[in-house]
């Protein structure tokens, strides 16, 4: 049940008088900042640590004060206490006084609100900035997914909503993940800048106190101290980034959107509006609504004017901290939600669209070959704005029949050019027109093959292993200046790395039918990729990006078979008293060889050497791992694990892996639950004396 706290206004001794209650309506902030509280909670921790090196706190006041916190963070997230005050940060103050006491009216020492309302939203944004990139990237593989699936299927590109060029229905996908990737940087960039230790700054001219402000920094996580105190206190660019970098992606989700919602409609039935993402009409009874991507459409015009509020709220103010900031949260917070409505179901609905190729191959008009027939007079020596008009004319005259171009009388055709022969209208092809398109960045399937190789490699859907676009240097031959219709187009291979010769033999054994398990090698990156790659379309494992999967190489063990990468597993060390077996993968037709057995033994083994407790996994293949020796745990008793990657993953509001253990050392479990709750702070660090305490300069 919720005590009741008595909270007083931190500033009452000095005016003597209660706020107004008109004026307290106004005032508190405690509606919208309570949300900061489990920052509140971690800053508290993290700086107990500073007042001790100050000598303002001893021994037993910073663990009374710690466990405090851990008291008032069970409390608060079982809901069985309600902040009451003026702000998150008196509340939280009144909240730990009314536990631990004395300890907890001191550590306010040497801060004030001020920096401490900085650190705890710079905190909150860099973790905003790492959830939205989570749901971009799961945006974006259920667009490259569509890529794939669309293979050589054309489709009618357009400008102005009128028929333009004939390009790849996945050039199309993939131009949406081309704005996605922007949107990738631009949240890296936001969360780079609120990457910053305001603390310390006090009101606006800094503390007496001295302490270790790079350990108080990577406590919190911060890697980078602001040297200002004036400026850190009203720095609110950092959430600015974050809000235009919202701002761009709503636009481009909007974007994509309207194209879904188009691509529904019965005026082009190219998609097909997916059950379970559609609704219908309350009066309408033959409607199919694609309200998802119609919601999305709409909230882009959200995130934007988030941006605009607090551009204006900052606008003018003088330097240091003035009440206006208390404004800044709201759009914060808004934006945050707004991104967690509207991505997830998105993602969850273009991965459920189904194209019709029979409507897209209807609209590939003759419109669409205009400009081919014009480049083919250009490969005729006519200059380009000539060829230009002639086309034109030609297209002017057949629509004045009613006809196609190569349906008007062959004569009346050659009045306007003796190139307008029917041989020529009747050699245009949009097969031809998208060879002609295979470089990059074109429409054709040369063109597509890298983009979505490389889409697929950072996404960690791929081995990226298509060739990299290149430029022609010098002045090429007139009768080559188009690329011919007749080209090949390069395709990304389903390579898998030939096994290396430089492997290490101690580590190598030979299996049955040729195969072979050893310690991997960077040649083999590419056939892990490859390998694991249906299994994330799957969603049976996490993505791993080809440039995560170099550098954590010499985690894996193989299962090689004539060159090729047959199965996988790697040992990721979470702590300094746990691994995970990861990245554990046999490939569907070598399944029931043992391999999965032969290189969790082979992780095992490096657990062993690394002389690690214990190793955990995660996984729906129970009965495996119980034949490996591991038993299942609840997942909320490795807190190593949920901390450091299932706060990432976006299947954590839906998990239905379970966790299993495997104890190296015997007790090795037992023990680590006996160490508590060490684990909550971002870089966790116990109370412990200082070599020499730091002092409070006089």
């Amino acid at each position: 049940m919720s005590t009741e706290v008595r909270v007083r206004d931190v500033w009452a001794p000095r005016l003597g008088q209660a706020l107004d209650p008109r004026a307290k309506k106004l005032n508190d902030s405690l509606p919208v900042d309570w949300r900061l509280w489990p920052e509140e909670l971690a800053l508290s921790r993290a700086y107990s640590q500073s007042l001790y090196e100050c000598g303002v706190l001893d021994v037993r006041a910073g663990e009374a004060l710690l466990n405090a916190c851990e008291a008032l963070e069970d409390d608060l997230a079982a809901g069985n206490t309600i902040l009451r005050g003026e702000d998150v940060h008196s509340a939280v103050e009144a909240e730990l006084e009314a536990r631990c006491g004395d300890p907890a009216r001191r550590l306010h020492t040497g801060r004030s609100r001020n920096d401490q309302v900085a650190t705890l939203l710079r905190l909150r944004v860099m973790d905003l900035c790492d959830h939205a990139l989570e749901m971009i990237h799961e945006l974006e593989r259920a667009l490259v997914a569509q890529a794939r699936r669309a293979g050589q299927q054309p489709m009618a590109a357009q400008t102005h909503l009128q028929p333009a060029q004939p390009v790849l229905l996945a050039h199309a996908w993939l131009a949406h993940v081309a704005a996605l990737e922007r949107d990738e940087a631009r949240f890296m960039t936001a969360r780079e800048a609120a990457d910053l230790l305001p603390l310390g700054s006090g009101a606006i001219a800094g503390t007496p106190l001295r302490y270790d402000r790079g350990a108080l920094a990577a406590r919190l996580g911060f890697t980078r101290l602001a040297d200002n105190s004036l400026d850190a206190v009203s720095d609110r660019d950092f959430a600015l980034e974050y809000l235009y970098a919202a701002t761009l992606l709503g636009l481009h989700v909007s974007r994509l959107a309207e194209d879904l919602v188009l691509g529904c409609s019965p005026g082009f039935g190219w998609l097909r509006a997916p059950a379970g993402f559609s609704t219908g009409s309350s009066l309408l009874p033959q409607k199919r609504n694609p309200d998802v991507f119609e919601l999305a459409r709409a909230k882009a015009a959200r995130l934007s004017a988030n941006g605009q509020r607090l551009a204006m709220l900052l606008k003018g103010l003088p330097s240091g901290y003035q009440k206006d900031l208390q404004e800044d949260k709201e759009a914060v917070f808004d934006t945050g939600d707004t991104l967690e409505a509207m991505l997830p179901p998105l993602s969850a609905a273009i991965a459920a669209l189904e194209p019709d190729l029979a409507r897209l191959d209807a609209a590939l008009t003759p419109d669409l070959l205009a400009v081919e027939l014009a480049d083919s007079l250009v490969e005729q020596g006519i200059a380009f704005r000539d060829a230009h008009a002639l086309v034109g004319r030609l297209w002017a005259e057949a629509e004045r029949a009613g006809v196609e171009p190569l349906l008007l009388p062959e004569a009346t055709r050659l009045e306007l050019s003796p190139h307008f022969t029917t041989e020529r209208l009747g050699a245009l092809d949009v097969k031809a027109a998208l060879a002609r398109r295979n470089h990059a960045p074109g429409g054709g399937a040369g063109s597509v093959a890298a983009q979505l190789a490389r889409h697929e490699a950072r996404l960690g859907l791929g081995p990226g292993d298509a060739p990299a676009p290149t430029l022609s240097v010098g002045r090429r031959n007139p009768a080559s200046f188009f690329s011919p219709a007749t080209e090949e187009p390069p395709t990304a291979s389903s390579s898998t790395a030939a096994s290396s010769s430089t492997a290490v033999s101690s580590s190598t054994a030979t299996l049955a039918d040729g195969m072979v398990l050893r310690r991997a090698t960077v040649a083999d990156v590419k056939g892990i990729a490859s390998l694991m790659a249906d299994f994330v379309i799957q969603g049976l494992l996490l993505p791993r990006p080809v440039s995560e999967l170099y550098q954590s190489i010499r985690e894996f063990h193989v299962v090689t078979r004539q060159g090729q990468v047959v199965a996988c597993a790697a040992l990721r060390l979470l702590w300094e008293d746990l691994g995970e077996v990861r990245s554990l993968a046999v490939r569907a037709d070598h399944h029931g060889r043992g391999l999965g057995q032969a290189l969790v033994q082979r992780v095992v083994d490096d657990a062993r050497a690394l002389e690690l407790p214990r190793i955990i996994a995660l996984t729906r293949e129970l009965r495996f791992f119980e034949r490996c020796g591991f038993q299942s745990v609840a997942r909320e008793t490795l807190p190593r694990k949920v901390w450091t990657d299932c706060v990432r993953c976006p299947r954590r509001h839906a998990c239905d892996e379970i966790a299993v253990v495997l104890d190296i050392v015997p007790g090795a479990s037992a023990a680590a639950a006996d160490q508590g709750r060490s684990w909550v702070l971002p870089i966790p660090q116990a109370v412990v004396p200082p070599e020499s305490a730091l002092p409070i300069i006089g």
